[in-house]
């Protein structure tokens, strides 16, 4: 038995109701802590099962527990949690749910925090684990990102959004100073206590570790009161608790607060009943709109202007009683893109949800999707709706209903071929084709037959589909897809869910998206699947997507063949160490050939770049010279006609020893010395603004790191050098005391000479490719990375939904992130913005633009060439500046176009290019003189008489 200190430093007080099996594990958590002086008070709310028993026994185990049990169940969480508080001896508090758990540190943490802080009271990240799943995650993670004090809600009204109870430690005399007490007699009454806790503390903390492990039972005879959604007495619950917070606000006077407290109302309380909304009976969801609309009808403007325009329509239809085609809406709640509707009707020159326009002001305004602008997206962005409508299954067979909605008639004219499609992004388990045809029928609710196939819940919503041809009634298509089970092949190895998409392709382009699924949407099949059977269903985090997993026994593992053996182990062996092994050992026995180069560029992941225009101008030349080129991985991103290599395989190790010349855009991998008779051209790929070389921060902080990349430069022989200041700012940063080949880049020459017609038709293509329509005037915008920031998102810092709201309808843009970071299209703006980054020529996109909007990325050295306008989008010049690796220049004293820090800015700079151009006129000049005067045009045949030109005589 623990022996306590007569005062403990923390209470935790367990309230508990009917949960004897998981009330030791919650205790535990506790008595588990690595604070040692506390005290654990469970509180009873009249139990009937065992947990009397279950708590006087833990009492008994350590004298740190105490047992309060009320007189009365009192049906909530409030009356047990006063209870606890009136018997705690402790100067803090916490709380815990008997079905929940404390992290081991949590108390001391939080106690460490108080007493550092004087906080009112310390909060922290909490972790919400799915016990069937055993998958982690947090709640609200963005308001814990970083540890600080808040002096008062005012200065982080967002927080009002952590509206529990249990992941905070409380100091008690604060408490007692306001008189907070828990309402007892209504549920979620965390809500209004921190409501008034917040309202009335100046001063409280936040940790960013996780101090509350929140466990979401598996069974529903478990759920906690959060959980029981299903409830309209749940409902008005909530509603109540959100009135009673408003009085909070008045008597504090606080109502300088409410659209804040109201926005969260909306996006997060009404927010968890409108996603479940097409699991609702009718009738349940005319209830349900009696109960909130009312209160919502109070909240203000501002607040419900905040929300998602889905949401919003979701909010409206239920005002208007359209509960059906609420439902319909509320599935685009469920996932990260949008999901247009089924029908629209268009009124003034305006788009609305729904089959007919709405009848008053405020209607038109919240229903209001002319922003989707259906009709003028691409193919690629084309927002269509993929339902599941029909599911019959046998042995060895599944049958889908799949309807297809167009609601901006994106399809008619084209020529499409559909597939259905299982798997992820990057693996497709099974493509299965079908044929899509016009519906002329409405879809009917599917029954629920009996036997193997059987659907387990109910199957679509009512609503009807419109009859093709109808005036202004969407493209309704419809197809009917067939599995074979036993020709479906599924990885041994996939055991995820995985997504169920519909696959339109037209030529190049495609257009995929989620197939929707009905709530309670499953099936299990007779038939095999390596061994195993296919279920459909719909995904618990995403609830009205399709996925499809494989139940059952996974297949014995195969012997290998030979030669798969042989290939997985070179694949191991492969390493940087092996790998220089093997290539120096070749080059002790294995002559240079004169004849071979070896191309890489952009670390093999594209057939790009300078090696590439020096590649094509040895390919116009008559010569005994052969080429091969590296690829990272992806053999589909080079000609058909050229020898490839893998990269960092033995293949690749043997041609690089052998090879007469090198010629590369960034740096072959350090493990390969080079020959004494191999000549290596280092074309590099980009004019230098960010400190590079040996003064990159990396290479000053890491000595080890400095000396490979010194060894690694000196192998080059040659560096193409393309202007004055590139002498240095990179070669002299970087060590290179060898060869300098002042010829310009090779790359430029398709950009010097971009008026003719061959380069015109690279240009035309583009624009084709990304179905830019006639007349429309293109913005590339192409930023660099940032420095620790690798694939976050972080450098595409325009504000695209802000920026499509300003530009006029003569403008598309294309976005080219690096190849460093990402970037995906914000759904639905697919009509103003196209996803370019992976488009495998930067050239030709420069060559269809009309204008470069940029930030500090060498692309602006190279877009010179074209000699048109240049904007510089630099929200966070001096930060980037300063805190990041540092540049060679000032960008303001150099630049050929002004530097912008917000989109009015840019799209102000838009409006007035020829202004612009006029006013920099003679900074462009001098731009490009400096770093584009070498860029005749005749750069890439320049480098071939000077590097090869003894292999050329």
């Amino acid at each position: 038995m623990t022996q306590r200190s007569t005062v403990p430093d923390v209470s935790v007080i367990v309230i508990t109701y009917d949960d004897a099996p998981r009330l030791p594990r919650a205790v535990r958590s506790v008595l588990g802590q690595t604070l040692k002086n506390l005290e654990v008070i469970v509180v009873d709310d009249c139990s009937g099962d065992d947990t009397p028993a279950v708590a006087k026994a833990l009492a008994e185990q350590d004298g740190r527990v105490r047992y309060v049990r009320l007189p009365a169940n009192s049906g909530g969480c409030g009356a047990p949690r006063n209870a606890g508080m009136d018997a705690a001896r402790a100067p803090f508090l916490m709380f815990l749910d008997s079905d929940d758990e404390l992290p081991r540190h949590a108390c001391k943490s939080l106690l460490l925090e108080a007493e550092r802080t004087d906080a009112d009271f310390v909060m922290g990240a909490v972790e919400r684990v799915d016990e069937a799943t055993g998958a982690v995650t947090l709640w609200y993670p963005q308001l814990f990102e970083e540890r600080r004090t808040v002096e008062g809600i005012r200065a982080e009204p967002e927080l009002l959004f952590n509206c529990l109870a249990t992941d905070k430690l409380y100091r008690r005399a604060f408490l007692d100073g306001i008189g907070i007490r828990f309402h007892e007699d209504i549920h979620h009454e965390d809500i209004v206590w921190s409501t008034e806790l917040f309202c009335r503390s100046k001063l409280f903390a936040l940790v960013p570790w996780p101090v509350y492990r929140w466990l979401l039972a598996a069974t529903p005879a478990t759920r906690s009161i959060s959980s029981r959604r299903h409830e309209l007495e749940n409902v008005r619950q909530r509603v109540t608790a959100a009135e009673l917070s408003d009085r909070v606000l008045a008597d504090t006077r606080s109502l300088d607060l409410k659209q804040d407290k109201d926005y969260r109302f909306l996006s997060h309380d009404l927010r968890l009943y409108l996603g479940d909304l097409p699991m609702r009976a009718p009738r349940w969801i005319d209830e349900f709109a009696d109960l909130v609309i009312p209160y919502v009808d109070t909240l203000e403007p501002a607040a419900i202007r905040r929300l998602s325009r889905a949401e919003r329509v979701c909010v409206q239809l239920l005002r208007e009683r359209r509960g059906a085609e609420a439902a319909l809406a509320a599935v685009e709640l469920g996932g990260g893109s949008s999901i247009p509707p089924r029908q629209v009707a268009g009124h003034g020159g305006r788009v609305f949800w729904g089959a007919t326009p709405p009848a008053d002001e405020q209607g038109r305004s919240e229903l209001d999707v002319t922003e989707l602008h259906l009709a003028e997206q691409p193919f690629a962005g084309a927002l269509l709706r993929h339902e599941l409508v029909d599911l019959q299954a046998s042995r060895d067979r599944v049958d889908l209903t799949v309807r297809t909605y167009d609601p901006g008639r994106v399809l008619e004219g084209r020529t499409t071929s559909a597939w259905l499609r299982i798997g992820g992004r990057r693996k497709t388990i099974a493509s299965i084709p079908f044929e899509p045809v016009p519906a002329t029928t409405a879809p009917e609710r599917p029954g629920v037959p009996d036997g193997p196939g059987a659907l387990n819940g109910p199957v679509g919503l009512d609503g009807s589909g419109v009859p093709d041809g109808t005036d202004g009634a969407p493209r309704v298509l419809e197809g009917r897809v067939s599995i074979s089970l036993p020709d479906l092949v599924w990885p041994d190895g996939v055991v995820r869910p995985q997504a169920v998409a519909v696959a339109l392709h037209e030529g190049e382009h495609r257009n995929v998206r989620h197939l929707l699924a009905s709530p309670g949407l499953s099936f299990t099949s007779v038939g095999a699947v390596g061994q195993g059977r296919l279920v459909l269903e719909a995904s618990p985090d995403v609830p009205f997507r399709l996925t499809a997993r494989r139940l059952g026994p996974v297949r014995a593992r195969r012997f290998p063949k030979a030669s798969e053996l042989w290939r997985g182990l070179l694949a191991d062996l492969a390493t940087p160490r092996n790998l220089g092994r093997f290539y120096r050992f070749l080059s002790a026995v294995v002559p240079v050939n004169r004849n071979l180069v070896l191309f890489e560029s952009a670390e093999g992941s594209d057939y790009t770049g300078n090696p590439r225009y020096i590649h094509e101008e040895l390919g116009r030349r008559a010569t005994e010279l052969r080429t091969v080129w590296s690829h990272a991985g992806v053999p589909e991103r080079f000609p058909e006609d050229v020898d490839l290599v893998r990269r960092d395989t033995f293949r690749y190790a043997w041609t690089l020893a052998r090879a007469g010349y090198w010629v590369d855009s960034h740096n072959l991998p350090y493990c390969y010395r080079k020959r004494a008779g191999t000549r290596y051209l280092q074309t590099w790929h980009g004019q230098v603004f960010k400190k590079m070389g040996l003064e990159e921060p990396r290479h000053r902080a890491q000595p080890a790191l400095a000396r490979r990349y010194a060894e690694a430069v000196a192998r080059w022989d040659v560096l193409l050098t393309p202007g004055r200041d590139f002498r240095r700012d990179f070669a002299e940063a970087s060590g290179f005391d060898g060869e300098l080949l002042h010829a310009g880049y090779p790359r430029n020459d398709v950009l010097v000479r971009h008026a003719e017609p061959a380069q015109r038709e690279r240009a035309r293509r583009v624009r084709e490719f990304f179905e830019i329509p006639a007349g429309k005037r293109v913005v590339l915008y192409a930023p660099t990375y940032r420095d620790g920031g690798r694939f976050s998102g972080d450098s595409i810092r325009l504000d695209l939904p802000a920026l499509a709201g300003t530009l006029p309808p003569d403008w598309v843009i294309l976005v080219r992130a690096h190849r460093y970071d990402r970037f995906t299209v914000p759904d639905p703006l697919g009509f103003l913005v196209r996803d370019a980054s992976a488009y495998p020529e930067v050239n030709d996109l420069m060559l269809a633009s009309d204008v470069l909007v940029t930030d500090y990325s060498s692309i602006m050295f190279d877009y010179a060439c074209l000699g048109r306008p240049i904007l510089y989008y630099v929200d966070d010049h001096e930060r980037y500046a300063s805190a990041q690796r540092g540049v060679c220049f000032d960008l303001a004293d150099v630049a050929p176009g002004p530097l912008l820090r917000d989109t009015g800015e840019l799209a102000g700079a838009l409006a007035r290019l020829d202004e612009i151009a006029e006013t920099y006129a003679e900074r462009y000049a001098r731009f490009r003189e400096r770093w584009c005067g070498l860029d005749d045009g005749q750069a890439a045949a320049g480098v071939v008489d000077a590097f090869f030109g003894e292999a050329l005589r």
